[in-house]
Order: structure tokens, then C-alpha cells, then sequence
């Protein structure tokens, strides 16, 4: 039995897992939950009013366990949110202490509680906020890997916020000859951005002045925004494209409508449970889109786990436009948290508590 449980926040764990080292992980986890061999709890979000500071409260929860890595992996998250913009370019925004003093706590508030499925043992508990934007990055350069068309090397970027930057990153590590046009609203945003990417990837990185120019011979299209509208117009969509985005709410069905092959993260869309005086507001969190519609329910398109494991067919010619909406699964977070915990022990970094204390002396039943 393991004498502790380790603790590990996101710097020990920036400093343990870099981008490259997450494919592996993440391919196995996938190939397994595509044949049946790993399994995933889809996403619940709990919706509840934060009066005092006019925002609302998203307790969400999500769980995987992949038995090939031997883990077993819960996400737990408490976030306050605020969403501007509901009758206009809606944005999806968290609300931290360095927005207002009255805010106890920082952009990202999950933690990931780590078990070894071979023994039930709790492992570690890790802050979530690094593996977070780790696994949404490679998870979508694994599926350009796979529905792109090979020896792509021109990208538009759509977004230069916190998961832009893993999505960069993690596409540089695919195509290293990659050439990049970045489009942002913010233009600070954009240039430190540009510059940033440029130096730590090597990749050619320019900054343009609005969406359509970045998207102009692009052939691969990321949108990595927190826009709860579309951010991807269908004009702009070209035969052999591949679009990469990382929600539901960036694509409509005009852009869906133009491609051939449609692949979404998950097997399940995320579970709403609206509490209180919320059930009587309009949401745009909650706002039905096309995943609703019979015509194209979420549950309709193939998964990436079926495309990676080969189950299912993503590109099979080079004139086909393909596109991929992310969506968490909890097999993500447990692939990487069992490899940085695996890196913690070897490097023993983290902070350390007695077992014991988290274990109970009555049986339940």
C-alpha cells in the first residue's frame, strides 16, 4: 500500500508533463475507449446562482478510467461564471480574484483525485488547471493526426486565450514546419501571443487583422475562443479543410452543412442541472443549437476514440472537409495525471500526506 497521497499543483506539474510527452497517453486512452477497453462518465454541470456577486456557480464533474494505464481519474471544479453578452457576441467568462477583490479564488478551481484501478488506492490530487488546457491541446492535434490531410503546414488560429496556447503548442508538435496566421479581437492579446508562439515553437506565427485573412488558404482551421456564438463562417470552409474546434457553440450548421466527415470528442453532450431562480432565466450556456436538433444530435456523429481505435472511417480522400468538435472525456485526465504522478515519484516532487488520512475504518455496504 502506498504510504501517502501526493499532492501536486499545476507549476510541479508544468515542470513534470510538457506537451510532447502527453500523444502517447492520451492515443492509448483513446484507442482503449474506442474498443470498448477504458470507459468514460460524461460531464455534469451543476448551475446555481452566486447573488452577491451577480455571477453563477458551475459545480461540474467528470470521471474516466482507463485500465491499460492502471488509473482511474475524477474532476471535480467549482467555478464562478459570468456571461456577457447575451444578446450580442456572448462569451463564455470566469470570474477570479484579479477581476474583483471580493473573489476568493483564481481562473481554474478543479482538482483531479488520481486511483490506481489495480489496488483502489488513491493516489494523488492534483490541481487541474495545467492538464486541463494539456489534454483539450493534444487531443486536438491528435485529431488533425487523423482527419487532417497529411503534410498540412498552413493554420489559421482563431483565439489567443489560456487553451489557445496548448493548441499551438500541441499543433507545432505535429507539423514543426507548421505556418500560422493568428487572428484575435484583443490586438495586445494578439501580438504578445504571435511573439510568444513564435519563440517557444519556432514556427512562422503572423498576426492578421481580422478572421477572414487568417483563414484565407488555410488548410486546417483552429477556433480556440470562450465565444458562445459562432466564430466560423461557412464561406470560409474549402474542399480539403480540416477544422479543429473546442466547443460546440463556434460552428453552426452552415459550416457543419459543408463538410464531409464531422467527428466530436465525446460520447455524450454535457449533463445541464439548472438550480433555483436560474430555471427562469435565459442561458446561453444552456441555449439549445444544433447538437439538439434530431437531424444532428451530437449522438449522431462518430467519436474520435472510433476514428483513432479505427472502428470508424474519419478522411478518406484528400478533397473531403473534415471537422472536429471538442468535448472532455474523463479518460483525458486520467491518462495524464497517472503520467505526471509517475514522474512525481520518480522525481520526488509534491507534497506528501499520510495515507491513513483518507482512509475509513468502517465498512460501508
Amino acid at each position: 500500500m502506498a504510504e501517502h497521497v501526493r499532492l501536486l499543483n499545476n507549476d510541479e506539474v508544468a515542470s513534470l508533463v510538457e506537451v510532447e510527452s502527453c500523444f502517447d497517453s492520451l492515443e492509448t486512452a483513446f484507442r482503449d475507449l474506442g474498443h470498448g477497453n477504458a470507459a468514460s462518465v460524461r460531464r455534469h454541470d451543476v448551475l446555481s446562482s452566486a447573488p452577491s456577486l451577480n455571477a453563477i456557480n458551475s459545480f461540474k464533474s467528470m470521471s474516466g478510467v482507463v485500465p491499460s494505464l492502471d488509473a482511474a481519474c475524477l474532476r471535480v471544479d467549482s467555478d464562478l461564471l459570468r456571461m456577457p453578452g447575451d444578446d450580442g457576441d456572448a462569451r463564455r467568462e470566469k470570474l477570479t480574484k484579479s477581476q474583483e477583490e471580493s473573489v476568493r479564488i483564481g481562473k481554474e478551481n478543479g482538482l483531479l483525485m488520481l486511483y490506481q484501478i489495480s489496488t483502489g488506492e488513491l493516489l494523488a490530487i492534483l490541481t487541474d488547471g495545467e492538464i486541463q488546457r494539456l489534454r483539450v491541446g493534444v487531443t486536438s492535434a491528435l485529431a488533425a493526426k487523423y482527419l487532417a490531410n497529411p503534410n498540412c503546414t498552413k493554420v489559421a488560429f482563431l483565439g489567443t486565450g489560456y487553451q489557445a496556447d496548448t493548441q499551438f503548442r500541441a499543433l507545432a508538435v505535429l507539423i514543426p514546419a507548421m505556418e500560422a496566421k493568428v487572428f484575435s479581437p484583443n490586438r495586445a492579446h494578439l501580438e504578445e501571443f504571435v511573439s510568444r508562439m513564435s519563440e517557444t515553437t519556432g514556427c512562422k506565427v503572423e498576426a492578421v487583422s481580422d478572421a477572414e485573412e487568417a483563414v484565407d488558404s488555410a488548410e486546417i482551421l483552429v477556433s480556440a475562443t470562450n465565444s458562445l456564438k459562432p466564430t466560423i463562417k461557412p464561406e470560409w470552409i474549402t474542399p480539403g479543410m480540416h477544422i479543429n474546434c473546442i466547443k460546440k457553440q463556434e460552428v453552426d450548421l452552415g459550416v457543419l452543412e459543408k463538410c464531409d466527415v464531422v467527428v466530436v470528442g465525446s460520447t455524450g453532450d454535457t449533463v445541464h442541472v439548472v438550480v433555483g431562480d436560474l430555471r427562469y432565466r435565459k442561458l446561453n450556456e444552456t441555449a439549445p443549437g444544433w447538437w439538439k436538433d434530431p437531424d444532428h444530435a451530437w449522438e449522431s456523429y462518430p467519436f474520435l476514440a472510433d476514428v483513432i481505435a479505427g472502428v470508424t472511417t474519419g478522411r478518406s480522400t484528400p478533397e473531403q472537409t473534415t471537422c472536429y468538435i471538442g468535448h472532455g472525456t474523463g479518460i483525458q485526465f486520467a491518462a495524464i495525471a497517472m503520467l505526471a504522478y509517475q514522474r512525481a515519484v520518480e522525481n520526488e516532487v509534491g507534497f506528501l500526506i499520510p495515507s491513513n488520512r483518507f482512509l475509513q475504518p468502517i465498512l460501508q455496504r
